[in-house]
């Protein structure tokens, strides 16, 4: 039995329906940002100040480098010295993340105070407490299939017989 094959390209129907369509040219806003002026290629953003990415082959940044790794590991993430830094390293301040960079459904205070009202319930589940928020100090985030937070607050027991405000430090994770 011969197969037979359709040469007739008029049935073939209007491609156009299979192709997706080109995207549009992303419209160029012509006005920068203060921000968007002072970005340099090889820089990131800081707060008030620009970070260098490092290299392996720059003594300075592997010297940092330890420094920062150091600081890191011995506080278990939770002081760093950023200001005595001029590279980006794997982790950075809470402070230094843009609106929507953590959670896009909530601002960063909203997420920081999420997570510290998440820290304080646990730690009551888990020790009996009843703490009562007093003032943040401050927290760092790391990425790992979403984000690990380093928040240090300042909080009082409620069903302490003395309440005085202690220093607690709390790791949470936040996923995507």
């Amino acid at each position: 039995m011969a197969c037979e094959v359709d040469t007739d390209l008029s049935k073939a129907g209007d491609s156009t329906g299979f192709n997706p369509p080109l995207p549009k040219k992303p419209k160029i806003n012509a006005e920068k940002t203060d921000l968007d002026a002072m970005v340099l290629p090889g820089l990131c953003p800081a707060g008030d100040r620009m970070l260098r990415y490092g290299k392996l082959s720059d003594p300075e940044y592997v010297r940092q480098r330890q420094v920062f790794d150091d600081q890191f590991e011995d506080s278990e993430g939770f002081d760093v010295e950023w200001d005595s830094f001029d590279y980006k390293f794997f982790a950075m301040k809470f402070e230094w993340a843009g609106e929507g960079d953590l959670d896009y459904t909530r601002s960063n205070l909203e997420l920081r105070t999420l997570l510290i009202d998440a820290a304080m319930r646990d730690h009551d589940d888990d020790y009996d407490t009843k703490l009562e928020f007093v003032d943040y100090v401050s927290a760092n985030v790391m990425p790992c299939k979403g984000y690990m937070f380093y928040i240090t607050f300042w909080a009082k027991d409620l069903s302490s017989p003395n309440p005085e405000p202690k220093l607690y430090q709390a790791k949470m994770r936040k996923f995507f």
